[in-house]
């Protein structure tokens, strides 16, 4: 299949970095329709002089490796993030304060039930399905976890990936691996010199990325894919990668069985980040969480974190914060975010810029323990398509890339 054609919808970091594996192993004609006018997908990086201010991707992690060799290999320097903090305690020290024994005795037997469970997951036993399909936190806890779960209200919770008592183990899972632990252990958090958008521009040097082309319908025939856009252009090719969310891409195409039953077995969660300018808010750390809005039994809408970014030139100070924010409107949201600042010590708190995503996919507790997890697998080729992005891997880089190389591996190329 190398000598094949593929169109990628989607330039995010699932469409960038699947084009760039594709290209790495020897196929030449791979193009990406972007809806938008830039590449990135869930990045925005606003400069203020010299600070740059993430509103979506934020943070790269031990386990980003192909995305931390393409920094190195661009020459792009990595900015480390200092002390991490949950109600203005040592993160560690949060950590160790969950139920049950030591955290290193916790961490190996997460590690080892993980590694058991996950390895599993796609042969469809029922009783592996079954336990993927739990809570969270049920799961933690069946396994006198405390220390784990803690660690989740800042790596699960706090970054909007769910309350531990609503998203199904799968979601964490995928997410909290040894690598992720052994980030906490090592505080091996950073961010790339410039910004985000600075480094999928330039991850995307040398790439035929097609901007403002916003599919509108897709054709599949048994031998070749057609893609229509808003503005006429059609686009052909032998194979069609989708990343772009389940629910969009059965909009422009008439999907399959498979293609629908995903679609229907989502729940998008959202968040919004939004940028704070406040007079004053005392913070010794450069972020801090707090352990009742990342509580299972917490409400959506409160303030999950808090980042310190830079002083103004008006003598104010400007923090990103973050919220789950689907059960709210876009006023709402901006009322709760305002009001959850003061309550936690903001001085005249004053919104400078707001950004509500399409975040997080949540599948179906029900629809996990019915085999959705198999068929998202098995389906993969059908009517000359590939599936990618968060909704068939996680919102992570780390994890989109990782899934994009097995893909390819057992689907794509062999």
């Amino acid at each position: 299949m190398r000598d094949a054609s593929y169109l990628i919808l989607g330039g995010g970091p699932a469409g960038l970095t699947m084009a760039r594996m594709l290209i790495d192993r020897g196929v030449d004609k791979v193009t990406i329709l972007e809806a938008s006018a830039k590449v990135g997908g869930k990045c925005l990086s606003s400069g203020i002089g010299d600070h740059v201010v993430e509103f979506g991707t934020c943070y790269a992690i031990w386990s980003h490796r192909y995305v931390l060799k393409k920094m190195k290999k661009l020459g792009i320097q990595r900015n480390y993030l200092r002390a991490q903090r949950i109600d203005d305690r040592e993160l560690l020290d949060y950590i160790r304060s969950g139920d049950g024994p030591p955290f290193v005795f916790q961490a190996m037997k997460y590690a080892w039930l993980r590694w058991r469970i996950m390895s599993s997951a796609t042969k469809g036993d029922p009783s592996v399905n079954d336990t993927l399909a739990q809570p969270t936190s049920e799961w933690l806890r069946m396994h006198n976890l405390g220390k784990i779960e803690n660690m989740m209200h800042r790596v699960v919770t706090s970054i909007g990936y769910g309350y531990l008592d609503r998203v199904p183990l799968v979601h964490a899972m995928r997410w909290v691996d040894i690598d992720m632990l052994i980030t906490g252990l090592l505080k091996f958090t950073v961010m790339p010199e410039g910004g985000w958008q600075h480094f999928w521009d330039r991850f995307a040097d040398n790439l035929d990325v097609r901007l403002n082309q916003r599919a509108v319908h897709a054709t599949r025939s048994e031998t070749v894919v057609e893609i229509t856009c808003e503005d006429g252009a059609t686009y052909q090719a032998d194979y069609l990668i989708n990343t772009i969310p389940m629910d969009e891409f059965n909009q422009i195409a008439d999907p399959t069985q498979a293609e629908q039953r995903v679609a229907d077995a989502i729940d998008w969660a959202g968040y919004t980040t939004t940028l704070l300018s406040v007079a004053s808010w005392a913070h010794t750390a450069p972020v801090n969480s707090w352990s009742d809005t990342c509580a299972n039994d917490a409400k959506d809408g409160e303030l999950l974190f808090s980042r310190y970014e830079c002083d103004d030139e008006n003598g104010r100070v400007l923090f990103s914060v973050g919220q789950s924010s689907a059960a709210y409107t876009p006023a709402e949201l901006t009322e709760l975010a305002t009001y959850s600042a003061t309550q936690r010590g903001a001085e005249d708190p004053q919104i400078v810029q707001q950004v509500i995503w399409k975040y997080m996919p949540t599948y179906s507790s029900d629809e996990i323990r019915s085999g959705l997890l198999q068929e998202m697998i098995s389906m993969q080729g059908e009517r000359r398509t590939f599936h990618s992005g968060s909704s068939y891997s996680h919102e992570a880089v780390s994890t989109i890339s990782s899934f994009n190389a097995r893909l390819l591996d057992v689907a794509v190329i062999s």
